[in-house]
């Protein structure tokens, strides 16, 4: 087990969205943005980008769409768990956002006592901001 002394500390100003749907992913930057203005909000259009993003930036929460072309959320989680591991980060707080029902993977994660979350679509505008607050204090 990696010490919280011997790890990379998250940019706790950075946040990632991440959906391939335009509206979904503007609409929620634009929320965060207004309820969360000391933070930088960033966005990407699939598990690929999100990956990249994130480690270029090392984001301390991640809002993962599940279903996503090119690299799902499911794949994309479990890459960026990869790398933290490999490069010594703190793996950053995920929620998990989709309108269907989680995979199990995702159930296990969200059931058993870890910090990341899972949000049903539609979402509501406090729900979103609450949950990423909420996620920024752990």
């Amino acid at each position: 087990m990696i010490k919280q002394d011997d790890v990379t500390p998250l940019d706790r100003r950075r946040i990632l969205v991440v959906d391939d749907s335009r509206g979904i992913r503007e609409l929620f930057r634009i929320i965060l943005e207004s309820a969360l203005p000391e933070r930088e909000i960033d966005t990407a259009t699939n598990g690929r980008e999100a990956v990249d993003e994130f480690s270029a930036r090392h984001h301390a929460v991640l809002l993962l769409d599940l279903n996503m072309p090119v690299m799902d959320g499911e794949t994309a989680f479990l890459e960026i768990d990869r790398l933290c591991r490999n490069r010594r980060w703190l793996m950053p707080t995920v929620v998990f956002c989709t309108g269907y029902a989680p995979p199990d993977v995702v159930r296990a994660l969200v059931e058993n006592g870890s910090p990341h979350r899972f949000l049903e679509k539609p979402v509501s505008e406090d729900e979103l901001i609450g949950v990423v607050r909420d996620c920024l204090k752990a």
